[in-house]
Parts: structure tokens; C-alpha cells; sequence
């Protein structure tokens, strides 16, 4: 009876070297998922071999454009029902990690620092924390895995991204109060502490530690956020409303 063959995939980690150079590194693919050792005998009697499997192994990636690569049923890597549903604390690295993009970034490595946040959550129990060897071991796991499927993730999660980003600027510009005078004497200075003072706002209103409301879901924190905007609005709303009603009456 024949052994069944190994069927070797195209790992997210064996493209680092491809997205370098411009086009994909066979070398690089026979070395480090195949095993090619470079000498005498191997050169002699199975280069070939070895260049027919990686020209095989990478020729479905070949016309295909990862941008446009869509998440797959069998992905390993579970994601979450929703982007709004991991930690606060997650969404806040998620979010600077795509504001910071450089083109020096390693694009290999940046797409498994996404997926590993977005995902940590999903896959490891526990508290997120990136600063962990759990953290780590998860990502390298991330690298491993099928390059399609890695491509599809990550394409599944930026776009979900663009879409919460969308949806919550949309309720939280509905119901913006502007103060002028505020503005006048530098208040949007104070945006720039908008994360720490959501964080103690939430410790407050849930009687939580700093460490546990970080770990809260980024989808209850912008509710409780948007819900405080809310009652602003109608308070502000409410103001206008008495002032116009005492215009009249004094005009009466």
C-alpha cells in the first residue's frame, strides 16, 4: 500500500523573502519548507526535484492578488463574529498598528501582528496581552499557516475595520455637541488623553479595575461612550429647547 504523499503549503513565513525581492524566491521556498540542503550530491541528483515541487507548491499564488483574497471556511485561525467584540485594550493596538503603517514595515510581519491581535482573543483564553510569550507563540503560529488563508483573514479584518470605523463616526457625529467656547480656549487639546479617560470612565461606571477594563469588548465600550454622547445631545438639545421657549414668553 503507497504512503500518502505530503502535501506541503505556501506558509505565510515563506513569502517574507518573495515580497522583498518582487517576485517569488523559489530558493528560498526549497530551503526553508522542503528542506533543500545545498551540496555536492543534492545539487547532482535532486535540484530538480526539489525546484519542480517549489515551482508546484507556489504556482497557485502565481495570478493571484492578495488584496483580493477573501476569508475561507477552513482557515484554522478563528476570527471573531465581529471586529467589535475584542478587547478594548486589542482594538486600541490594532487600530495604531494599521495608523502607523511605513513602507518599511515588513509586510509579512505586519500582516500577522493584525491577525494575531484580532484573532488572540478568539483562539487563546485568557486576558489579551501582546507582551506575552502566549502572545508570541500564537503569532509565529500565524505564520505558519497557509498563505491564502492568512491573505483572506487579513483581508476579512481591515475591512471590518473600515466598517466599524463607519459606523460608530456616524452615530457619535449624530449626536456631537460643539462648544465654541471650548474650542476657542484649546480644549481639542484634550483629545490626545480620549483612551485614558475612556478607561476610567469605564472602571467608574462598572466598578472595574484599569487592568479588567481594558479587557472589556471595544463594542461595550463605544456603547457606553455613545450612550453618555446621547444624553449630552438631548440634554443640549433640551437647553435650546428653554431657551427658545423663554424668548417667547418674554417676547409675550
Amino acid at each position: 500500500m503507497k504512503k500518502n504523499k505530503k502535501k506541503y503549503y505556501l506558509r505565510l513565513r515563506d513569502l517574507r523573502n518573495s515580497v522583498k525581492i518582487g517576485r517569488i524566491d523559489h530558493a528560498e521556498i526549497m530551503r526553508d519548507l522542503l528542506g533543500y540542503t545545498n551540496n555536492w550530491f543534492t545539487r547532482k541528483f535532486l535540484f530538480l526535484r526539489y525546484f519542480k515541487k517549489a515551482f508546484l507548491i507556489t504556482r497557485e499564488l502565481e495570478d493571484i492578488d492578495p488584496l483580493k483574497v477573501e476569508w475561507s471556511e477552513n482557515c484554522k485561525i478563528k476570527r471573531p463574529k465581529s471586529i467589535d467584540f475584542i478587547s478594548y485594550r486589542a482594538m486600541m493596538e490594532l487600530q495604531m498598528t494599521i495608523n502607523n503603517i511605513s513602507d518599511e514595515d515588513d509586510v509579512i510581519d505586519l500582516i500577522a501582528k493584525v491577525i494575531s491581535i484580532s484573532c488572540y482573543g478568539e483562539n487563546i483564553e485568557g486576558n489579551y496581552n501582546s507582551n506575552t510569550e502566549l502572545f508570541k507563540e500564537f503569532r509565529d503560529g500565524v505564520l505558519s499557516e497557509p498563505a491564502l488563508h492568512m491573505f483572506g483573514l487579513y483581508n476579512w479584518i481591515m475591512k471590518s475595520i473600515e466598517e466599524s470605523s463607519e459606523v460608530w463616526d456616524k452615530r457619535f457625529f449624530s449626536v456631537e455637541v460643539v462648544d465654541e467656547d471650548y474650542l476657542k480656549a484649546g480644549g481639542s487639546s484634550m483629545n490626545q488623553f480620549n483612551v485614558i479617560n475612556t478607561v476610567k470612565s469605564i472602571c467608574q461606571d462598572f466598578n472595574l479595575t484599569y487592568d479588567e477594563a481594558w479587557q472589556m469588548s471595544y463594542n461595550l465600550v463605544q456603547t457606553n461612550s455613545y450612550a453618555k454622547a446621547t444624553a449630552n445631545y438631548i440634554q443640549d438639545q433640551m437647553r435650546i429647547l428653554k431657551e427658545i421657549k423663554m424668548k417667547r414668553e418674554r417676547g409675550h
